[in-house]
This record gives C-alpha cells, sequence and structure tokens, in this order.
C-alpha cells in the first residue's frame, strides 16, 4: 500500500482537488447571486403583483405618469405623487372607459373596471389591484414569478403557500 501511495498519492490529491473544485463551482453557479434575489428597489416585499408579464409593474414601483398604465398596483394608472387619479379624459383603448373614469391601462382594451377577470393570464385585468383573482375576489395564490422582477402574484408568501386561506 505505501508504494502505490508513495507512486500515486501525489496524483490523486491532485484529482481530489479538481474533483472538489468542480463540484463547489457547479454549486456556486446554480445559486442565484445576492443581487438577484432581493426584490426591485422599492417593491413590496412578497407579492401582488398585478401583471406579472412586465417586470417594471410591482407594489411600489414608482408611478410613470403618461405611460398609462398602473405600474405600482394600486388599480390606478398615472395618478400624480400624491395619488390623485388621473383626470385624463382620453380613452385612447376604445374601451369606453378613460384613465379619469378608473382605467387601470388604457393601452389594452380589454382592461377596465368591469372586465371579467382572466385567471391565468397574469394580468389585473379589471383594475381592483390584483391579479387572477377568482370569481369571488379570492387573491391568487400563484408564487411563481412570470417576469423575473422577484414579485409574485400572490398576496404574500405565506399565502401561496396555501397555510393562509382567502376566506
Amino acid at each position: 500500500m505505501n508504494a502505490f501511495l508513495v507512486r500515486f498519492g501525489p496524483a490523486l490529491v491532485g484529482l481530489a482537488v479538481v474533483v472538489l473544485a468542480t463540484i463547489a463551482s457547479t454549486t456556486v453557479a446554480a445559486r442565484a447571486p445576492m443581487w438577484e434575489m432581493r426584490p426591485p428597489h422599492g417593491a413590496t416585499p412578497g407579492g401582488g403583483d398585478c401583471n406579472d408579464n412586465d417586470p417594471n409593474v410591482y407594489p411600489g414601483h414608482v408611478e410613470i405618469v403618461g405611460n398609462r398604465v398602473d405600474d405600482d398596483c394600486d388599480g390606478l394608472a398615472d395618478e400624480d405623487a400624491n395619488d390623485n387619479p388621473s383626470g385624463d379624459i382620453n380613452d385612447l383603448d376604445g374601451d369606453g372607459v378613460s384613465l379619469a373614469m378608473g382605467d387601470c391601462n388604457d393601452t389594452a382594451g380589454s382592461i377596465h373596471p368591469g372586465a371579467v377577470e382572466v385567471v391565468g393570464n397574469y394580468v389585473d385585468d379589471d383594475c381592483d389591484g390584483l391579479a387572477d383573482e377568482d370569481a369571488a375576489d379570492h387573491p391568487s395564490n400563484d408564487a411563481a414569478d412570470h417576469d423575473g422582477d422577484q414579485v409574485i402574484i400572490a398576496p404574500d408568501p405565506i399565502f401561496a403557500s396555501g397555510f393562509e386561506s382567502a376566506g
């Protein structure tokens, strides 16, 4: 055995180092960097994303006045810094509802107050600030992040896990 170690020992040590380095690099590469694991600046931790198709729309995002979209998931589009609703009476998407009347997305005719919520499209169709709630207005428990902004549709991780119910 000693002759074996004398002859092959250095090679075995080198092989062990290569194997351990490969395992360590694979493990580290499989994890997302810490900066990718945090919600965007200003985002509400947990959930409540009202448009999980757009990484620039989530609770806590700054409302961008003039883009005709609810950027911060409060059910209003283009409200001012004091949360005063938009006074814009133009209906650019032709759905019969203007921003002043409560349209939360005046770029899509299928999205407006009173619209049917389409479960599974990851969007707040009826301008209540929630995406994909059921017909009884129970919030979605969708815990997947479909747009990569680190904010899920479910109101919070506990609700998404099923430990909390809508009631």
